[in-house]
C-alpha cells in the first residue's frame, strides 16, 4: 500500500477514451480513464499530456489541479507518478508503451489493443519484462459486471457446445491501407471480441494449451510472416522463441465479403478446439449499426450477452412438446444494473497495487488476443475470395 494512502497517476492522452467520452450522457459512467480515476479516492491525478492544445486545454478544465504536458518526454522529466495511463491512438501504442516503461512507475495501463501487430506487442512485453513494469491492458468487459456474471453461469449450461461472437459496425474490418493506423475493426474493436473469447474459454481451457510460437524482432514495420498460408504457430525466424496462450489457432475464414476498393467488409473466422468444437468469430464492417454479442450454447443451456443485455437460459421440462425439454429464461440470476466496468478496472489497479489481487487483464492476455487477430488479418491479406 501506498505510505499515504493514495497513488498519483498520469494521463498520456487526452482524447474520447482518455476524457471527453466522460462526458457522453448515453454512455454508464465512468467512461473514461480521466473519470474514473477521479472517482476513486484511492487516486490523485497530477498530470495529463495530449499533444492537441485544445484537447489538453478542455481536460484541464476539468482537473485544474493536475499539471499539463504536450509530450509525455517533458512530462517524465518533472514527474514520477506511481500509475500511468497510456491512452494513445492505436498507431502510438508503442512509442508510448515503451516511454512510460523507461519512467519506471508501478504501474502502466493501457489502453487496447497492446499494439498494431505482434511485433510491436513483443517489443512492449520485452521492455516491460526488463524493467520489471507490470502493465494492465483495458479489456473493459474483463472487468464488467455482467460479462462476470455470465462466466459464472457457464458452470450451469452443461458442456459447451459452440460460441458464436459477433461484431457489427460500419467500419472497414480490414484495410490494408490503415495497418500504420488501426482504423479498422478487426483491430480497434475486433481486440474485445477476441479477447472476452478466450476469457470465457479460460476455465475450459483446463490444462491450458502453450503454444511456442517464433518470430522476428526486427526493425519496425517488417513483416516475419510474409506467407499469408503460414499460420503464427511454429514459424521460426532468427531463432526469437515467444510464447503466446491461445487455443484459438489456424482459423478457417468464410463469407469474406470485399468492397470496389478490395477493402474487408465481412469476414467469419471458425476454430475447432478441444474444449468447444465449435468457436466463431464474425466481423461485419457494413452495417448502419453498432453490435457486440457473444452466445455461448451447452448441453443444458444458453448464455447471450451483448452491449446492454444479459440473457441467461436453462433446460426446463417443455410446456410445447411433451417428454422434452426446452430452455426458458433463468430468472433466479438477478443481473447487475451497472455494469461498473471502467470503476472495477481502476480497483483492480489499486487492489494489485495494494497487493491484494492479482491483475485480470494483462499484457500477456493482451497479446493471446492480439494473436488471433494477427493471424486472421494475414490470411485476409492473401485471401481474394
Amino acid at each position: 500500500m501506498s505510505l499515504d494512502g493514495f497513488y498519483t497517476a498520469a494521463l498520456i492522452g487526452c482524447g474520447r477514451i482518455g476524457f471527453s467520452l466522460g462526458h457522453d450522457e448515453k454512455r454508464e459512467q465512468p467512461a473514461s480513464h480521466t473519470m474514473a480515476l477521479m472517482d476513486n479516492p484511492r487516486i490523485k491525478i497530477i498530470a495529463g499530456c495530449d499533444n492537441d492544445s485544445e484537447k489538453l486545454k478542455a481536460w484541464h478544465e476539468e482537473v485544474p489541479c493536475a499539471q499539463v504536458f504536450e509530450s509525455s518526454s517533458a512530462l517524465y522529466q518533472h514527474l514520477h507518478p506511481d500509475i500511468i495511463v497510456v491512452a494513445v491512438n492505436e498507431a502510438y501504442h508503442l512509442e508510448e508503451a515503451l516511454a512510460a516503461i523507461d519512467a519506471g512507475p508501478k504501474l502502466i495501463i493501457l489502453e487496447k489493443p497492446v499494439a498494431l501487430n505482434l511485433e510491436e506487442a513483443f517489443k512492449i512485453k520485452e521492455a516491460a519484462e526488463k524493467k520489471n513494469v507490470p502493465v494492465l491492458i483495458n479489456h473493459e468487459r474483463r472487468f464488467s459486471e455482467d460479462y462476470m456474471a455470465a462466466k459464472n453461469y457457464m458452470a450451469s449450461i452443461g458442456q459447451v457446445i459452440d460460441i458464436k461472437a459477433t461484431l457489427y459496425s460500419s467500419m472497414a474490418v480490414y484495410d490494408q491501407e490503415e495497418e500504420g493506423s488501426g482504423a479498422y475493426s478487426l483491430i480497434h474493436d475486433g481486440t474485445h471480441l477476441s479477447d472476452i473469447v478466450l476469457y470465457f474459454l479460460e476455465d475450459l481451457n483446463s490444462p491450458s494449451t502453450t503454444i511456442e510460437t517464433l518470430m522476428s524482432l526486427g526493425k519496425p514495420g517488417t513483416d516475419s510472416l510474409s506467407n499469408p498460408n503460414d499460420s503464427l504457430v511454429g514459424k521460426e525466424v532468427k531463432q526469437k522463441k515467444i510464447i503466446v496462450n491461445t487455443i484459438l489457432k489456424r482459423p478457417v475464414l468464410t463469407g469474406v465479403v470485399r468492397d470496389e476498393n478490395g477493402v474487408v467488409r465481412q469476414a467469419c473466422a471458425h476454430y475447432v478446439t478441444h474444449v468447444c468444437p465449435e468457436v466463431e468469430l464474425l466481423f461485419v464492417g457494413r452495417s448502419k449499426y453498432f453490435g457486440f454479442e457473444i452466445e455461448i450454447n451447452g448441453t443444458e443451456g444458453r448464455v447471450c450477452i451483448g452491449n446492454g443485455y444479459c440473457k441467461f437460459y436453462h433446460a426446463e421440462e417443455s410446456d410445447l412438446y411433451s417428454d422434452l425439454y426446452s430452455l426458458r429464461k433463468d430468472t433466479s440470476v438477478k443481473i447487475p444494473e451497472k455494469t461498473r466496468y471502467f470503476s472495477n478496472m481502476i480497483q483492480n489497479a489499486i487492489d494489485f497495487l495494494d497487493e491484494k489481487e492479482c491483475l485480470k487483464s494483462t499484457l500477456q492476455t493482451g497479446i493471446n488476443a492480439l494473436a488471433i487477430l494477427e493471424e486472421i488479418r494475414k490470411l485476409l491479406k492473401g485471401c481474394f475470395c
